[in-house]
């Protein structure tokens, strides 16, 4: 057998083809029409065909709300009543003509009824920090429409938002766009008016959730089933809370992060607050006190910066102290913060060593969510020094003051100026015996 080249490259027909084809693109060279020119050609041709393509905006017919109504949740206060109810999918669709669930927008339809003799104005941002503006979603589904089309589009949006002043006795409805909630969202309405302020919360189930049973719901059965003991001292108060566990435990026993938080208020003036400052529900690690998982967890979130990845886990006590329920839980960051890479909610080695951080942002977070009304410390887990941390399950280390922040929280606004003090351990009394004495602490009480 004769040995040679390849019989693809000894083939003349394909050699001459080649050849022509190389000539060509020689020629086109020549005259400026080369590759470049070519690609200039494609696009330009493919610009003109989208625009053939692109379609001015239909505006969707009169939707039914029947079914949406059905679903309202209202709350009235003072003269004012707040509705809102969150459309799911297929109501979404129906009502802008787009889907926009696809951008992580879940809007809310909001309606205010003001049956007072003052002029009112809605804050969204106390609903939502990060929340859309109408032309801002509307610019994030141009895509498909053409110039008139857009334009028809994003008024469309802007008439379907919710205006922010309400007259006397008069009501005002529409759309606030906000970040999704996956478990039922806490909706914070703030209004004010001339040397007026109020805030008025409700809870809104969300729908085409992937949790079968929300954190609100859960929260109503364990609060059906507990027995509480009501306290209207504070020095009865405190004890209390210096009894109770110092630490959270994993399902083994096996003890887990100090229990470093107290809130004491309702659940819709609590949650707001926290929303002021861009805390939200969010599945955490699962971490056990009072023979249950926590009963909710939130961290910082915001789409599009990294949050500081702080998360808190609470349980509800069986004390009320003035009438207001009273939460203990623990608020820990990952090693590393914003730089670790994760959400904060793994328990064990990634928890940052110096627990009490965390905590001191919390305390100021809510310091400037302004329905903070007093704020002190008690005694908890016990100090421990960075020179003999203590290890947690899995194999996370710690060191604190000991102390737990305790933060009373109150219906109407409180300047920062206003705040009490309960005046029951000094923060700076701790931190310097830390310093000077650097030796450890005897051990907290186990859960």
């Amino acid at each position: 057998m004769r040995t040679g080249k390849p019989a693809v490259e000894r083939d003349p027909g394909r050699g001459r083809r080649s050849g022509r084809w190389c000539s060509r693109l020689d020629r086109g060279r020549r005259s400026g029409r080369g590759p470049g020119a070519l690609r200039l050609i494609v696009l330009l041709g493919s610009a003109l065909l989208l625009a053939s393509c692109a379609t001015r905006y239909q505006k969707p017919d009169p939707f039914d709300d029947t079914a949406l109504r059905a679903r309202v949740k209202t709350v009235a206060e003072d003269g004012i009543q707040v509705s809102a109810v969150i459309p799911n999918r297929a109501e979404i669709e129906a009502i802008f003509g787009a889907d926009l669930t696809k951008k992580n927008i879940q809007p809310l339809w909001l309606e205010i009824r003001n049956d007072t003799d003052r002029q009112i104005f809605f804050l969204p941002t106390g609903l939502d920090p990060e929340y859309f503006s109408p032309l801002e979603v509307a610019f994030g589904f141009h895509k498909p429409y053409s110039k008139e089309g857009r334009a028809e589009f994003d008024r469309y949006i802007e008439s379907t938002g919710m205006q922010l002043r309400i007259d006397p006795h008069t009501t005002e409805s529409g759309f606030i766009f906000t970040n999704p909630d996956q478990d039922s969202k806490l909706v914070n309405v703030d209004l004010f008016g001339l040397k007026w302020t109020k805030s008025i919360a409700l809870v809104v189930p969300t729908p085409d959730r992937d949790v079968p049973d929300s954190y609100y719901e859960r929260l109503v059965r364990t609060r059906e089933g507990l027995v509480f003991e009501d306290v209207q001292d504070e020095a009865r108060l405190r004890e209390l809370l210096e009894q109770l566990p110092c630490c959270v435990t994993a399902r083994d026993g096996s003890r887990g992060e100090p229990l470093n938080l107290v809130m004491v208020g309702s659940l819709t003036d609590i949650g707001s607050s926290l929303i002021r400052r861009s805390y939200r529900v969010a599945p955490a690690a699962p971490w056990y006190l009072f023979g249950r998982v926590q009963d909710v967890s939130l961290n910082k979130q915001d789409t599009w910066v990294a949050a500081q990845p702080h998360t808190v886990r609470a349980w509800l006590t069986d004390i009320r102290f003035q009438g207001k329920t009273v939460w203990i839980g623990s608020v820990t960051m990952p090693l590393g913060g914003r730089f670790a890479g994760g959400s904060g909610n793994d328990a064990g080695p990634r928890l940052d060593p110096n627990i009490d951080e965390a905590r001191n942002d919390l305390v100021q977070d809510m310091i400037y969510s302004q329905h903070l009304g007093r704020l002190g410390f008690a005694r908890g887990v016990g100090r421990v020094t960075t020179s003999k941390p203590r290890a947690t399950q899995g194999g996370g280390t710690y060191h604190t003051d000991g102390l737990r922040a305790v933060l009373l929280f109150e219906h109407d606004p409180v300047s920062i100026s206003e705040i009490g003090n309960l005046g029951w351990e000094r923060l700076v009394d701790h931190y310097r015996t830390q310093i000077d004495r650097g030796d450890g602490a005897p051990p907290g009480k186990t859960p």
